[in-house]
């Protein structure tokens, strides 16, 4: 076999080899580049979850009050602030209302510290059960919204994971065919050197 079939087949794999390492490089950085967008798609998830949590977490506190309500439990709101001041301020007028007129404790002054508490509860009541309905809300719209981003950075997690199995796929066909490539021209040049061996003969 001549020199230059030699040359000729070394070129080929050394040709390959080159091909070869370089397809590889260029998926590894193709899949190095999809686990890291993959690795901030998650830390922007968790980040944006963890400052959402405090608005999910008041909701979910006011659902529960709302819940103590229904069942009868009145505790919290007689010990909210809103409702304690205006009661204290109420009754304190109430009182002066009566001790000015000189019936501080007659019967009519009970009569009208009961009536007085009544319709404040009533009144403030109402508020308080819609104001723990709207807090509630701002929690349930911020859980759907976390869910929101949640399936997002699965959908994206899920397209980073495909592209870096293209890439690698890729890589393996790239480096199939370069290896083909070179086995082809090894094949060619020892063709090559045996048809001018048989040529000279």
């Amino acid at each position: 076999m001549s020199w230059a079939a030699v040359a000729g087949a070394a070129v080929s794999v050394v040709g390959g080899v080159i091909s070869s390492n370089k397809a590889k490089k260029g998926a590894d950085a193709q899949a190095a580049a999809a686990d890291a967008a993959a690795r901030e798609s998650g830390r922007q998830y968790d980040q944006t979850r963890q400052d959402m949590l405090p608005w999910m977490g008041a909701g979910t506190n006011a659902l529960a009050q709302m819940q103590q309500l229904n069942a009868g439990d009145f505790s919290s709101f007689q010990q909210s602030p809103d409702y304690k001041f205006a009661f204290d301020q109420g009754l304190q007028a109430t009182d002066r209302s009566a001790a000015a007129r000189g019936g501080l404790f007659s019967g009519g002054h009970s009569a009208d510290l009961q009536a007085f508490g009544q319709g404040l509860a009533s009144q403030q009541y109402g508020n308080y059960y819609n104001r723990l309905a709207s807090l509630a809300g701002v929690g349930q719209q911020t859980a759907g919204q976390i869910g929101q981003f949640g399936a997002q950075n699965a959908m994206n997690q899920g397209q980073y994971a495909m592209t870096a199995g293209n890439a690698r796929a890729s890589a393996y066909g790239q480096q199939g065919n370069a290896w083909n490539n070179a086995l082809s021209g090894v094949g060619g040049a020892v063709g090559y050197g045996i048809g001018n061996n048989w040529g000279r003969n």
